[in-house]
């Protein structure tokens, strides 16, 4: 099991009232283990970038809250949540917990 710190952007208001996102602080952390992501890379002519895929499995009775606009803090790196986290339920239909897949690609 790894610490998943998982980042939000705190609700701020601006000067006409509006709600915009302020600075990203921690919002919570978990406990989760963490599955690397094969996938082959096409270099091309302009970037030979180095891709960080991961897929992370948080158990909980609960859903975790977390959402496809957060980041996460995974293995020393921050990383956007890539696609709409998922449910993990039992074949009973017992929340079992979360699945995150993160991917950043830098380069």
């Amino acid at each position: 099991m790894e610490t998943i710190d998982v980042y939000r952007g705190s609700e701020e208001k601006d000067e006409d009232g509006n709600v915009i996102q302020g600075a990203v602080k921690l919002w919570n952390s978990f406990q989760g283990l963490i599955a690397p992501v094969t996938v082959p890379e096409t270099p091309s002519e302009i970037s030979l970038g180095v891709t960080y895929d991961h897929t992370i499995y948080i158990r909980s009775t609960a859903p975790t809250g977390i959402l496809d606009t957060d980041l996460i803090g995974v293995r020393g790196r921050t990383v956007p949540v890539d696609g709409v986290v998922a449910v993990w339920n039992d074949t009973h239909g017992n929340h079992i917990g979360d699945v995150i897949n993160v991917k950043l690609k830098e380069g």
